[in-house]
């Protein structure tokens, strides 16, 4: 079964196409990462797979539904419901205590009872390392855990795909290390699909394969071996 399939995806912004006939296929489960120089179009397609900006050619399937034409209102439903998204700023409310940022799409989106949801937080958090904290406000927190609390947060849904863009951008050497090695537990554990769009070698080494993006296209993949010399030399060979 596919997680998400994108096909002859197409983006401009002004006269610059920034996606030109991007595809990608993620089986359930596959963990891949998405590399390429800065402006190639790797966080753009991350945006539009989340439905958070429109395309202007091609298809976007996700489960079973094309993300594609969606309206915002439902757009923002899908992806509270199918898609967990962690970004490079942890986007944390620092009003709302680290559970009810856990639980905070389902919440919205009213689906579940809240001693469920409540449940399913505490799980992810213990399992993220994180028992004791719930109670706490994000800013209390390192920038390694608010990072665990954005992960959580992807995940309470149980989502088909969780979409990570640069989700160590803003960590030191060793948080990062950290929520690669939580990324690949995660990824065995919860059995959803994560793409994740990276400069970091080490990151893309935690995927299975890594993907290289070129002027709006893939023109390279490959498998990581779990080894960021491995990658570092693939991505120097594509873009030498």
């Amino acid at each position: 079964m596919e997680a998400l399939k994108a096909t002859g995806v197409c983006r401009k912004y002004g006269n610059q196409e920034v996606l030109k006939d991007f595809g990608l296929t993620l089986e359930a489960g596959e963990f891949v990462a998405l590399m390429g120089p800065s402006g190639s179009g790797k966080s753009t397609f991350l945006h539009l797979a989340a439905g958070l900006l429109s395309v202007d050619a091609g298809s976007i399937v996700i489960g079973e539904r094309d993300v594609v034409g969606m309206s915002d209102a439902a757009a923002a439903r899908f992806r509270r419901r199918h898609v967990g998204v962690v970004f490079q700023q942890f986007n944390l409310l620092n009003e709302k205590t680290v559970k009810e940022n856990v639980m905070m799409p389902l919440l919205l989106d009213g689906s579940g009872r809240t001693a469920e949801l409540q449940r399913r937080a505490e799980l992810l958090l213990r399992r993220l390392g994180l028992m004791g904290q719930e109670e706490k406000r994000p800013e209390q927190l390192s920038g390694g855990e608010q990072q665990r609390v954005a992960l959580a947060r992807a995940l309470i849904a149980e989502p088909e795909i969780v979409l990570a863009d640069e989700p160590t951008g803003n960590l030191d050497a060793k948080a990062a290390k950290e929520i690669c090695k939580l990324l690949k537990e995660l990824n065995a554990a919860e059995k959803s699909a994560i793409l994740v769009v990276t400069h970091d070698p080490v990151v893309a080494a935690c995927a299975k394969r890594v993907h290289f993006l070129k002027d709006g296209c893939i023109v390279a993949s490959h498998e990581t071996n779990g080894d960021p010399e491995n990658v570092s030399k693939l991505y120097l060979e594509t873009y030498r």
